[in-house]
């Protein structure tokens, strides 16, 4: 997930979750009487229809139909349709679509389309909101930028953590590694026991920076942020040495053969199938994953997490990439005025803290956006909110599109053993130059 974004729209891709169309009756009548934006007894107007864009990934989003069945079930006349885009070809998609004249009246994005979006002036601005302090202070962070509110987060503060099956470490007698030598050495005793150390979704291209963000964390002495905007405004370069060593970090575990063999052939599925059924003890993905693995309840799986090991020999916090503001709703700027004050309408009801609560219940989440939503009582959430501090905002919401898409194909390259740190940090710089010579200027 996922989450910067005109020049090659084809191209730029995010982490969000797709959708999954459910019901519940018992649901509709809760929320119907108690959540904004709800007219029970209103009289029926004509048919009126909002249209929600949002993105089809890897994790289904429980919540969401529920909550649109509620808001109809309250407000006679009005409907409301979900168009669903793949995430590699989201904006590709969405770009069609408004030029085509196409409905779209909400829009569900992670922090990097918002940023997108709304530093090219294709969002409504917020300011106006009267509900602000319904969120967590760190949730509006994401979504206020050069000094305006472009969207309101919705769901938990989440990020990248590895997943554990604490039941194949106990097998084999393993304690959770804490350097890159306990990490490496456990690997190969899972190896010897035919056990991989990782499983990834490698085919899918977009899932490979968080690897890079997890290690720069501990390169740049937990200052990634700050690094990658001195980067991006000038004042460093890709080429510099915390770059390229965070770069050879994330290839060295391929080097050492610690990823599952064919791990570019594996999608979303296949990775979780090789997780859940013990050929792999670790995974670094979304704790959206959290839900669904322990639903399935898969015999010899006990669901652990931790952060990544020290990987650089000093003292320093392992932090791990992520998101305080979980998907972002908003308002495309060339809303027809007809359905403008019925999507604000929509956008208070979805973001409610009672909606927030009913999507953290489904979906999962360690911190909910909505101050008065609480946290699941589950222990892999529990421990998670024990350890959001380390959180730090996904790196590629600051880039520019072909720098994204410049470290998902080079990470993927280098991992496979085609291109070395170093040549993949000159890449990324002489891309980035060449944006500055095309009046490219980053925006804090």
């Amino acid at each position: 997930m996922s989450n910067c974004f005109p020049p090659d729209p084809a191209r730029a891709i995010s982490r969000r979750s797709f959708l999954r169309w459910t019901g519940s009756a018992g649901l509709l009548v809760g929320l119907s009487r108690s959540l904004p934006g709800l007219a029970p007894g209103a009289r029926a107007e004509a048919p009126r229809e909002l249209v929600l864009i949002s993105q089809q990934g890897a994790t289904p989003d429980r919540a969401l139909p529920k909550l649109l069945e509620a808001f109809k079930a309250a407000n006679p006349g009005v409907n409301t349709k979900v168009m669903l885009f793949p995430e590699e070809k989201f904006v590709a998609l969405y770009t069609a679509s408004q030029a085509a004249g196409e409905q779209v009246d909400l829009l569900m994005l992670n922090g990097q389309d918002l940023r997108r979006y709304a530093t090219s002036q294709a969002l409504l601005p917020l300011d106006d909101l009267p509900y602000k302090n319904r969120f967590i202070p760190e949730a509006l962070k994401p979504v206020t930028i050069e000094n305006h509110l472009w969207g309101v987060p919705s769901g938990a503060a989440g990020g990248f953590v590895i997943f554990v099956n604490r039941a194949l470490l106990n097998k084999y007698q393993l304690d959770f590694p804490k350097t890159y030598d306990e990490l490496k050495a456990a690997a190969a005793t899972l190896k010897k026991a035919g056990v991989n150390a990782f499983t990834h979704p490698g085919k899918v291209i977009y899932m490979w920076p968080v690897w890079f963000f997890t290690t720069f964390a501990q390169t740049t002495d937990n200052r990634s942020i700050e690094r990658t905007v001195e980067i991006l405004d000038g004042r460093g370069k890709f080429t510099d040495p915390d770059v390229v060593q965070a770069l050879d970090l994330v290839f060295q575990f391929a080097r050492d053969k610690m990823f599952t063999p064919g791990v570019f052939s594996l999608d979303f599925p296949n990775a979780q199938s090789e997780f859940l059924t013990g050929k792999a003890a670790f995974y670094l993905f979304h704790d959206s994953l959290a839900k669904p693995v322990m639903e399935a309840n898969a015999p010899g799986m006990e669901l652990d997490f931790m952060l990544m090991p020290n990987l650089v020999g000093r003292p320093v916090t392992s932090q791990y990439p992520g998101a305080a503001c979980g998907v972002v709703l908003a308002i495309p700027a060339k809303i027809d005025p007809a359905r403008r004050e019925l999507a604000r309408k929509l956008l208070d009801f979805l973001s409610s803290d009672q909606s927030d609560q009913e999507s953290v219940a489904l979906n999962g989440g360690a911190v909910p956006v909505n101050q008065q939503a609480p946290t699941p009582n589950v222990p892999v959430y529990r421990k998670e909110k024990e350890e959001i501090s380390k959180l730090v905002t996904y790196l590629d919401w600051f880039y520019p599109p072909e720098i994204t898409r410049g470290f998902q194909e080079g990470l993927q390259a280098g991992l496979a053993g085609r291109i070395k740190a170093e040549d993949l940090a000159k890449n990324l710089q002489a891309t980035l130059e060449r944006l500055y010579g095309s009046g490219y200027k980053f925006i804090g």
